[in-house]
């Protein structure tokens, strides 16, 4: 982990040059989080044209040190980010006393997930350090809603080149549905397990990457995955659907999987209760449900229909080129830059050299 970081042990810049440094925080412990990634992928997008350092408090997951550039933050040491703008990705881990002395003259929390007593400490904690403002960006529309904090809505990067649809149809198989996430309990509802029954039942394939913890429920109705033992986009395209929703306890504040399935043109079957329900059009690209009988019913007339499946990805897909590519979307991330002379250039990706975020999931 120390080779990782080690030519990255410099002075720290000061007068002009510091001020146009740009740090993103976050833990980066899990290479199935979703705040992780979009770290990682704000990280890529805003690094051509500016300097971009990518900082980690906290014991990071090794392939993100072995692939990209993450600077472990270690105040006993004398190491951590100082001056510039500083993008903490995430509400959900404690900043230390460290950013007393990091000089910021931006400081930017992306709020990505709900949890409104962490959010309101951590905010609380970044104004009162510096005495200067906060600004707060959000994942979706649906958190900003839920706070009194005035923000933008920019959503999590996602690069569309490594997500797309399959080049080539799928040899005759059985209609598969899946799934992907963190293998936590929270990403699942507990009715699922039901859903996935109905469906084999009715002869589809279902298939759950990250969904071991539901083992003892299934009986045989779905074909369990560890969660990241495929690439993601690679896992997507063994899919006819993609099937989504989550616990009542866990409000999916933006879905990230969700849009790399749309990504890959795959027709989403999604519980209207998250972030993502406000970029699905029910019918048009995509469907929306509020009962397990609704999903069923819903993913059987796909089964049924592979005009409308296609019909549907098609537009899937349209919808997220057009939320990440674009005058729009440079726009959104040009918000992140210290200058308006660094708007106009900046790329819509770094380029697609990068690995794809699915080798380390």
């Amino acid at each position: 982990m120390s080779s990782a970081v080690a030519p990255f042990e410099e002075a720290a810049p000061s007068g002009a040059k510091a001020r146009e440094v740009i740090h993103v925080i976050n833990p980066l412990w899990d290479a199935q989080g979703g705040s992780d990634w979009r770290a990682i992928e704000m990280y890529k997008a805003l690094r051509t044209h500016h300097r971009v350092r990518l900082w980690s408090r906290f014991v990071p997951e090794p392939g993100f040190c072995k692939t990209y550039p993450v600077e472990l933050i270690r105040p006993w040491l004398g190491r951590w980010p100082i001056g510039g703008t500083f993008i903490f990705v995430g509400a959900y881990f404690r900043i230390g006393h460290w950013f007393k002395a990091a000089l910021p003259q931006r400081t930017i929390l992306v709020y990505n997930t709900y949890q409104p007593d962490r959010f309101a400490k951590v905010l609380a904690r970044l104004q009162a350090w510096h005495r200067a403002p906060v600004e707060v960006v959000y994942t979706s529309p649906l958190l900003r809603s839920l706070s009194h904090v005035a923000g933008p809505v920019i959503e999590s990067p996602i690069d569309l080149s490594h997500f797309s649809p399959a080049r080539n149809a799928r040899p005759k198989h059985t209609f598969t549905v899946g799934r992907m996430s963190r293998d936590l309990a929270s990403k699942h509802h507990h009715e699922d397990p039901a859903v996935y029954a109905a469906l084999a039942a009715a002869g589809v394939e279902v298939r759950v990457m990250g969904g071991h913890c539901l083992s003892e429920h299934l009986q045989g109705s779905a074909a369990l995955l560890a969660a990241g033992s495929q690439r993601a986009g690679d896992f997507l395209r063994t899919l006819d659907c993609f099937f989504y929703r989550t616990s009542e306890r866990w409000l999916e504040a933006y879905g990230r999987v969700v849009f790399e399935a749309m990504a890959c043109g795959l027709p989403v079957v999604c519980g209207r209760r998250g972030g993502y329900a406000d970029y699905i059009v029910h019918g048009v690209n995509g469907f929306l449900f509020d009962t397990s009988e609704q999903a069923v019913n819903l993913i059987m007339k796909l089964r049924e229909d592979p005009a409308m499946r296609a019909r549907i990805g098609r537009a899937a897909r349209q919808t997220v080129e057009e939320l990440y590519r674009g005058r729009a979307w440079r726009q959104k991330l040009a918000f992140f830059l210290p200058s308006e002379r660094d708007h106009r250039s900046l790329p819509l990706f770094s380029p697609a050299s990068d690995p794809t975020p699915s080798e380390l999931r």
